[in-house]
């Protein structure tokens, strides 16, 4: 029994090496604040900043982005790291109105994994630093990859957080530490 057990053991801890090995380490992250100075996030290098008008329903409006996509080399388990953001009119949506924003939310969800030619794997209310949001998963390309995204208000202004990956790498610590990093500055 003491050795089926210790052989048990062994397989895991042989295991839990070897994905530990296969992972990057936060400690080599960098934080960065916007621009603007409302929030810091953490990625595996410096992001780079590109701000351009977009058109949509309610007019146009200004997006901003913090993009990182890392080398093959660099051993990231992660094909790109995303945040945008933008300010819809002031009172588009009112602190109050749970449920637009959570159709809001569901129809992005549906929409951004329809954009890259995906479906959606689940989605789930979620929250960041107690800024309750929502997060959603699809699969694309023939389920050959992941995209994982965090999206949530602050006032009138969307957030949303964005990770691409294999499928096969999907599953990792760096892209939970970048969606988990988002903190508000006061």
């Amino acid at each position: 029994m003491y050795l089926l057990k210790g052989f048990i053991l062994g397989i895991l801890l042989t295991l839990s090496t070897s994905i530990w090995s296969q992972s990057s380490n936060a400690a080599d992250w960098v934080t960065f604040k916007s621009r603007d100075g409302s929030f810091t996030m953490a990625s595996p290098s410096e992001p780079e900043y590109l701000a351009k008008e977009i058109t949509t329903t309610v007019g146009a409006m200004e997006l901003h982005s913090y993009m990182v996509a890392p080398q093959y080399d660099d051993q990231n388990p992660n094909l790109m790291y995303l945040i945008e953001y933008y300010d819809y009119p002031e009172g588009t949506f009112p602190e109050d109105s749970m449920d637009l924003k959570q159709f809001f939310y569901e129809q992005t969800a549906q929409a951004t994994s329809y954009e890259i030619g995906g479906k959606l794997s689940y989605s789930s209310k979620s929250s960041v630093n107690s800024i309750d949001g929502f997060l959603y998963r699809c699969q694309y390309k023939n389920d050959t990859y992941v995209m994982k995204s965090r999206m949530f208000f602050v006032g009138d202004r969307f957030y949303h957080i964005k990770v691409y990956s294999e499928k096969d790498t999907s599953l990792n610590d760096e892209m939970d530490w970048y969606l988990d990093s988002f903190k508000l500055v006061k």
